[in-house]
């Protein structure tokens, strides 16, 4: 039974300041225990907020835009990874002790550095967290993927960033290019070029790792492609003690195509 009482409540829309000044908006839902959401490539918050709504019968829910999208465009300001490090303390520390985190894709890279360089007790529930670990994201491909971008063939980077690095069935990408939201999609590949190189990079060690204390879960779709597994699977490697549930009959973004069975994943994850 939902509980109405935190579910009908309007989610209250905000901002905060990150370290080198960006303004990050985010969307508070629910309340209860803080939870915050940290979303992966190709997505901006809203993505994320059916599912929100579902965890915000027993939690407080922050979902963030990641900068370069939504509300939270840095435009042709400078990027470092660091800085969505630095975005997600922000969000974290506005959320209060205690919060926990759930970290998706891209946005799993981002949490696996944060929790190696700060003393956080929450707990970690990565969603099939990306990184270099095993193997390059970018399969070699970045040199072409910019020149497409510098050359405003966004369409032809995308269907290749959708098919060879994210592992998308080409019928699936080429009923995604009839979709109204295909133009807006395209223009987030000219960010995804400077996540995928980061997360070339992102190659911890175990010893970098075991400077992680919070209690890890890592949720792995039955249905994702051979490269989200094997990103998957390097977590496994490097995170001692990790929890690993599977997500029945899903793939990459069970938070849209089965929010509940997500949903109940990670109040798995979270129970005390």
């Amino acid at each position: 039974m939902r509980n109405s009482s935190a579910t009908d409540k309007k989610p209250i829309a905000g901002s905060i300041v990150s370290k080198d000044g960006l303004k990050i908006g985010y969307t508070k839902f629910g309340q209860g225990p803080a939870v915050v959401i940290v979303h992966g490539s190709y997505s901006v918050q809203e993505n994320w907020f059916e599912f929100a709504r579902l965890l915000a019968d027993t939690y407080t829910v922050y979902v963030y835009d990641r900068r370069g999208r939504g509300q939270s465009s840095d435009y042709d300001k400078p990027f470092s990874f660091q800085m969505e490090v630095d975005d997600l303390a922000a969000i974290v520390d506005l959320a209060g002790h205690g919060t926990s985190i759930i970290a998706h894709s891209y946005g799993g890279a981002i949490a696996l550095s944060y929790l190696q360089q700060v003393s956080f007790e929450g707990r970690i529930v990565f969603y099939e967290p990306m990184n270099g670990i095993f193997d390059t994201v970018s399969k070699g491909l970045l040199p072409q993927l910019k020149s497409l971008v510098a050359e405003g063939k966004l369409d032809e980077a995308t269907v290749l960033t959708q098919i060879k690095i994210v592992g998308f069935d080409p019928s699936v990408v080429q009923a995604s290019k009839r979709s109204p939201t295909w133009a807006a999609f395209t223009q987030m590949t000219k960010i995804f070029l400077r996540e995928v190189e980061a997360l070339d990079n992102l190659n911890p060690s175990i010893a970098d790792t075991d400077k992680i204390k919070s209690k890890a879960f890592l949720l792995l779709g039955t249905e994702s492609p051979h490269g989200i597994r094997t990103a998957s699977a390097a977590i496994v490697a490097r995170v001692r003690g990790i929890t690993v549930y599977p997500v029945y009959n899903q793939g990459h973004i069970a938070h849209v195509t089965n929010p509940e069975q997500l949903k109940n994943l990670v109040l798995q994850c979270l129970m005390p």
